[in-house]
């Protein structure tokens, strides 16, 4: 079979972009890391002070066995609760493309998850997403939307807010529903001056978010403040 220098280079092209969106997802998950690992460990928190009240009592010269026995009930409740908090943790690193989830709540768990960082950069994100229905694949939105958050807070200047909207496509639209990142300066029209914070990790920039989104299929605009990508056709 004859093959073309075209072909080629596209084809190299085309493997250069999987590599960017990969290396722009990991940067993205290692940003994630001290997050999750505080999730992890305040999932674990109630079962080690609790397992640290029954040592107490069995070791007590008279121990109550009663109440020993409903510590050992309510041991198994929270376990069986931070097993649940744990796995949702750890499915970060693992996301579904078939796996299509609430936006809303995805939005507002990936929010949560960024406290800390739009916090230092004195950035605060709003979910102004109030469509309960919409969805969106779970990859999409661990990848493209929580690198653009993560982006929101590094390349701008400390101060303003971050909000989040949706604009769903109408029934006869052959448009898929669009989201909406916006930055909105403080009221006083200037922004405070950068925290001088070091930072051990990499920053996430428009070209990571851009090359995540390619790999969706998603089309993305930005402009000064603001970025919409449209949800994926799938």
């Amino acid at each position: 079979m004859q093959t073309f220098p075209g072909d080629a280079a596209s084809r190299n092209l085309e493997s250069l972009n999987d590599r960017l969106a990969e290396a722009a997802r990991y940067a993205v998950l290692n940003r994630l890391i001290p997050a999750l690992h505080h999730d992890v460990a305040g999932a674990m928190q109630p079962v080690r002070m609790l397992l640290m009240v029954l040592e107490r009592r069995i070791q007590s010269t008279d121990p109550d066995l009663e109440a020993i026995a409903k510590n050992v009930m309510s041991i198994s409740t929270l376990t069986k609760q931070a097993t649940v908090d744990c796995m949702s943790a750890l499915g970060w690193m693992a996301s579904s493309k078939d796996t299509h989830v609430s936006l809303r709540n995805s939005v507002d768990e990936a929010i949560k998850l960024l406290a800390m960082e739009s916090s230092v950069n004195g950035l605060a994100l709003v979910n102004g997403i109030a469509d309960d229905s919409a969805t969106a694949p779970q990859v999409f939105l661990r990848s493209v939307v929580i690198g653009a958050l993560l982006a929101f807070c590094d390349q701008y200047v400390a101060g303003g807010t971050l909000q989040v909207t949706f604009d769903a496509a109408t029934a006869d639209s052959q448009q898929p529903g669009k989201l909406q990142l916006r930055r909105v300066p403080d009221a006083t029209g200037t922004s405070p001056a950068s925290l001088d914070v070091v930072r051990k990790y990499r920053m996430i920039g428009w070209p990571d978010v851009q090359a995540m989104a390619n790999s969706c299929g998603v089309h993305m605009a930005r402009g000064d403040g603001w970025l919409t990508l449209d949800l994926p056709n799938c």
